[in-house]
Formats: C-alpha cells, structure tokens, sequence
C-alpha cells in the first residue's frame, strides 16, 4: 500500500477534522495526517513531521496559503501542495501554478475529488521514489543495457537476455552461436573484461531488482525463480554479494 505524510492547514477547526477523516479513509493510501490551524504553527510542524504533501486554506490570518507555501518551499520543509479557497479566483489559482502547486479544490471540498487527487500524487510520489531507486543501482549494471555493443559480443548477449530465466550454460551458447566455449570466454574478456557468469548474473540481478521495485506483492521465491534461480537461497547470495543488501531490504527501502 501506498504511504504518505500529510498536513492540513486552514484555521477552521471544523473543516480540519472533516478533511482529516475523509483523508484517514483513503483505502488505496495510507495516510498519517496531522493538522494546523495558522501558517506559523505549520512551520513549526513541518520542523519535525516530514510531508509529503501539504493541503493548506489559501486565505488565513497571519501568514496565508501562499506565502506558507513560499516559505515551506525555501526552507526545504515540503515541496508538494495541493490549496483549498472559498473563492474561484484567476490570480489564486496563476500563482498556484507558479509555485508548483499539484491541485486547487474549491470549498466546499467534494470528498471524492480529494481522495482522487491524493491518489494521483501518492501514484507520482510511487514513480519517482522507483526511479530513483533504480537510478541507484544502475552503476552495478555495467554491461547490461549499454546502446553499443561489440558486434561479436551482440549474439552472446542477445541470447542471455532471452534465456536468463532459464538454466543456461556456456555450452548451450557455444552450441547456439557456433563457437568454442574458449573462444566465448575470451571475448567475454578481451571486450568487457568480464566473464559469461557474471553477465548472466548482471542480467539476473537487474531483473530481479525490477520485479522487487515494480511487483511489490510478488513472493521473493517467485522472483527467483522467475529470473532463472531454482532456491531462494542463490538470489539471496546474489544480491549480498553484488549489492550488499539482501532482497528484502532492496524492497523496503525507502530510496
């Protein structure tokens, strides 16, 4: 399931318990809400509660939606906002959009546009964080997934990328592109400096990491053998060897 830390600020306390338990309700999300009646006391939250999102009154005594956006977005508290106004006003909605702001609902709030809204940005939040994550171990693929390759290395490789989830060998690739497993190993070694294992292994490893990434609810024991390992126990070694972490840990990371 999908988490995110949310602020609600609007001085009107009625409207923040009704937003707090329309958002606590979200089934796809979830939410930990806190709430703030005035942009000052929302700084002060946004110290020590890590936002994700915060859902603000445009028009508050004090400090108002905007310039708490403003401020949230300087001091590095928070950088996703969706606004609240009683008011359909053009210039409210134009420096919205300047400052980055992901929706503007007008009061009274229609309950299902909120939850949707939510669910778009949680969805965003989701991509991003998995992009990232990819992106941070992108370095332990050297070889796997470069534009240009050597052209007497694009058959062995082609192959291994068709047949990693299968138990695959040197002698199947010798057999499949009509060379010698010597002549394999020394081509694997002149061109990459590597060796047919440990391509094999690499384009192992990125899938699997995809698998964790992008099917959250898969079984690591199907993700092994999906990837061409028979025990959960070989893709488990893989992943401590290679990267240190163990598949598990891979999935719960935060980033």
């Amino acid at each position: 399931m999908l988490k995110m830390n949310i602020l609600i600020v609007d001085d009107e306390r009625l409207i923040l318990t009704g937003l707090k338990s329309c958002i606590e309700k979200i089934a796809d999300v979830s939410c930990t809400v806190q709430t703030s009646t005035s942009g000052r006391q929302a700084l002060q939250i946004l110290e020590f509660f890590p936002a994700d999102l915060m859902i603000t009154d445009v028009e508050m005594p004090g400090i108002s939606g905007l310039d708490l956006i403003m401020k949230a977005r300087q001091q590095n508290l928070c950088h996703r906002f969706m606004i609240l106004s009683g008011y359909d006003k053009f210039e409210y909605a134009r420096t919205a959009i300047k400052y980055g702001v992901k929706d503007y609902l007008l009061k009274p709030v229609d309950k299902d546009e909120l939850r949707a809204s939510i669910c778009t940005i949680a969805r965003e939040m989701k991509e991003h964080t998995d992009l990232k994550l990819i992106e941070k171990y992108n370095s332990y693929f050297p070889h796997i997934g470069q534009e240009s390759i050597p052209s007497p290395l694009q058959k062995c490789v082609s192959f291994i990328a068709a047949n990693y989830n299968h138990d695959i060998s040197l002698s199947m690739l010798s057999e499949h592109i009509g060379k010698t497993e010597n002549y394999i190993c020394n081509l694997f070694r002149k061109e990459w400096d590597t060796t047919f294992l440990e391509i094999v292994n690499e384009t192992r490893l990125r899938e699997a990491l995809y698998l964790l990434i992008y099917q959250p609810s898969l079984p690591i024991r199907d993700i092994s053998l999906k990837v061409g390992y028979k025990t959960e126990r070989q893709l488990f070694r893989l992943f401590k060897t290679k990267l240190g972490l163990t598949p598990l840990q891979i999935r719960n990371s935060p980033s």
